[in-house]
């Protein structure tokens, strides 16, 4: 099972991260909506240039719209790999892949209404290397610390062939019922790892174990 740690704010926390063997990590820039860990392009590159990433991969989370921008902050913190939250067109995501040939575009699903949500993970499928089904609140469009229906992600996994990552509100206690559940490419976390909303080394070592069977 593929792990992705999210909302990584810190330099010990994206080591810790490596160490445990975090296949990505999420670094929140271009955030337009509220999110505790936001970080400036500056603040993310000065992280990432700091760290060996062996097998990982850093990775920009952003609640940017504009193809533009989105290639100026990939390219601005050093990440080839993008994962996008809000509306983006498919002519947008084309030009990230124009300009990222090898790079690695995941387009988050905020999971509401079965038909609507199953819809919108197909329509994105094609232009991109992953989805992540996420959920979403009036002020959040991620790192919300919520469930969703999950009968529904399943749906979704069982109705696209591009690898599938599960978030929202999972945690060391749920993410084994999550992949049993869902059966994703991947699982997702951040707040669930957190302790007064601080990455807990003990917290991610769990769900890493349990998430990859260790």
């Amino acid at each position: 099972m593929v792990v992705k740690f999210c909302g990584i704010n810190k330099l010990e926390y994206a080591k810790m991260a490596i160490e445990l063997g975090a296949d990505y990590l999420g670094f929140l820039v271009g955030i337009t909506h509220l999110a505790e860990d936001k970080l400036t392009n500056e603040e993310a590159k000065s992280i990432i240039g700091k760290v060996d990433f062996h097998n990982s991969v850093p990775v920009a989370v952003t609640h940017l719209q504009d193809a533009k921008a989105i290639i100026k902050t990939m390219r601005g913190i050093g990440v080839c790999a993008v994962q996008i939250h809000d509306s983006i067109s498919i002519d947008g995501i084309k030009s990230i892949r124009d300009a990222f040939p090898d790079g690695y575009i995941i387009k988050a699903v905020h999971v509401q209404q079965r038909e609507q949500s199953i819809c919108r993970a197909q329509m994105f499928e094609e232009y991109v290397d992953a989805l992540l089904l996420d959920s979403r609140t009036a002020d959040r469009l991620g790192g919300t610390g919520q469930i969703h229906d999950w009968n529904i992600s399943r749906d979704i996994v069982l109705s696209v062939k591009k690898p599938v990552f599960l978030a929202g509100g999972l945690t060391p206690d749920n993410v084994i019922e999550a992949i049993n559940k869902v059966k994703p490419y991947g699982v997702d976390v951040n707040s669930g790892v957190e302790v007064n909303g601080e990455k807990s080394l003990d917290k991610m070592t769990k769900f890493i174990r349990l998430a990859k069977g260790k």
